[in-house]
């Protein structure tokens, strides 16, 4: 039973991917939709999201996949912003929200925070995939990613200390404090220890195929340690995964292998992301929700006004120990905070001893829903309507005079072909690519421009620019091999120099 749905789990993921070739439609947000429909047409009865299931089996491969690829440097110039808005921002959300819930709905307060706590991590999968379209600023794209990726980790601990509070009845500021920093250090503890061993491991062999595996068993058994240890397995994943990959994969990794297991993340966690959001719109078609729609829409106002607290007041606390966040990615930020599934296990996980279940469960399914639809779809005209949108105009633009420039070189070699045939005489010829390098001047000094107004550009030009020396000087090493001019040893060493060479400056490129 389980193996069949998985299969159509995924044979309908790879459908939505598809056709979102043709559908400007964000790929997460699409799963949802898509989620819903087959829900309501009852098409795969008995599938739902079990959140034991997404804790334990799909947590820890999207918390790796994403920590694995942010880098040390980047986040170091952020720290101070992503550090503040993770962990204070979580916590004045979860207040904000909790005594707005208990204010306008009557909830009890201890119910009301712990709705607070599900509801303030954000998923930032389908907003990074658009800013990488648009060509949104490096340093705001690092600060969404980053906040979301450690947001997680204090969110699933407050939710944790309160949940105790609940069910031992008893609540002291200082324990409850105590507990929280003890749960966030003890798991970045077992991370970082699980990750260092790792990466040390690593450099001891040279087999892509072990250290997939080995990053795999950091990946799920850190998780597990802490859980085990009574520590946040969250906080745990994401401290490993910054570990391996910035120390693991750099120092005890080929670049090949370096290649293999990115690939496998990247693929790892796509698949992940294609069930959870999948699921997340079965989820949904299960809740009740016409006969909660008022309570849905105080709740979903309730956790705007939450998010927007947070990031404006911290944004303006921030400014004045000169970590300056500009208005407009203010705006982003609070808009751009989408909710998703770790909401929903963490909701489903609530005990159903708890006789508010039955009325949480549907409050935050309706929340993420309306974020993953409503914020979702409307954030691309919101950075685009705050001028944030460096690439769109800018690089239709490029393209147009790329593809123009292109022409124009073939026509030159159309021009000396047909020369040496006979067809046109050398004057006639001169003349028409006097014109065209008139022409081709022209788009030189537009491309120019256009580097001044988007760096995007002119760093991507540079980045294919590297690419393609690479492949060159790769290709001049392999002939050379092939006709015994140097051996095929010393080709793999200079090959493999210049990758490292090549991995070296992409990663200063990232910083």
């Amino acid at each position: 039973m389980y193996s069949l749905s998985f299969f159509w789990l995924m044979l309908l993921a790879s459908i939505v991917a598809m056709l979102g070739r043709f559908i400007k439609i964000p790929y997460t947000i699409a799963l949802v939709l898509t989620g819903l429909v087959v829900g309501y047409s009852g098409l795969l009865p008995g599938v739902y999201l079990e959140p034991h299931i997404l804790f334990a089996i799909f947590l820890p491969p999207l918390l790796f996949e994403a920590g694995i690829n942010i880098h040390f440097r980047s986040l170091q110039r952020q720290w101070k912003i992503i550090l503040v808005l993770a962990v204070l921002g979580t916590v004045i959300s979860t207040l904000v929200v909790g005594y707005g819930m208990h204010y306008f709905l009557g909830l009890p307060i201890i119910i009301a925070l712990l709705f607070g706590a599900v509801i303030s991590p954000t998923d930032p999968i389908s907003v990074m995939a658009l800013f990488k379209r648009l060509g949104v600023n490096e340093r705001l794209s690092m600060i969404v990613e980053a906040e979301s990726l450690f947001n997680d980790g204090i969110a699933v601990v407050l939710f944790g200390v309160i949940e105790s509070v609940m069910i031992t009845s008893k609540f002291s500021l200082s324990q409850s404090i105590f507990a929280f920093f003890v749960t966030v250090c003890g798991g970045a503890v077992i991370g970082i220890i699980l990750g260092t061993t790792a990466s040390r491991l690593t450099q001891e062999f040279d087999d892509h195929l072990l250290e997939i595996t080995l990053t795999t068993v950091v990946a799920y058994g850190s998780y597990l340690a802490a859980e085990s240890a009574g520590v946040s397995g969250v906080i745990a994943v994401v401290a490993a995964s910054l570990v391996m990959g910035n120390y693991g994969l750099p120092k005890g990794m080929t670049p090949a292998s370096r290649m293999a297991v990115l690939s496998f993340w990247e693929y790892a966690a796509f698949a992940v992301n294609s069930m959870v959001f999948l699921l997340v719109g079965l989820e949904i078609t299960s809740m009740p929700m016409v006969a909660d729609l008022k309570a849905i829409i105080v709740a979903v106002g309730v956790v705007l006004i939450g998010r927007a607290t947070s990031i404006y007041s911290l944004s303006a606390l921030l400014s004045t120990f000169g970590q300056h966040i500009p208005v407009k990615w203010r705006h982003v930020l609070v808009w751009g905070g989408l909710r998703g599934a770790l909401s929903m296990a963490m909701v489903l996980g609530i005990s159903t001893d708890v006789s508010e279940r039955e009325l949480l469960v549907p409050l935050i399914f309706g929340v993420v829903l309306f974020s993953l639809v409503g914020q979702g779809l409307t954030i691309e005209p919101l950075v685009s309507k705050l001028g944030l949108s460096r690439k769109k105009c800018n690089l239709v633009k490029y393209q147009l005079l790329l593809g123009e420039n292109l022409s124009l070189r073939s026509a030159v070699e159309e021009l000396d072909r047909n020369v040496r045939q006979g067809a046109i005489s050398q004057s006639t010829s001169n003349q028409m690519i006097q014109r065209l390098s008139l022409r081709q001047q022209e788009i030189d000094q537009d491309i120019a421009e256009l580097y001044t107004l988007n760096e995007n550009i002119a760093a991507n030009e540079m980045k294919k620019a590297e690419r393609i020396v690479l492949i060159a000087q790769k290709m001049a090493f392999q002939n050379a091999a092939r006709s015994e001019i140097i051996e095929w040893s010393v080709a793999a060493n200079l090959i493999s120099k210049l990758e490292e060479e090549q991995e070296a400056k992409e990663t200063s490129h990232d910083s």
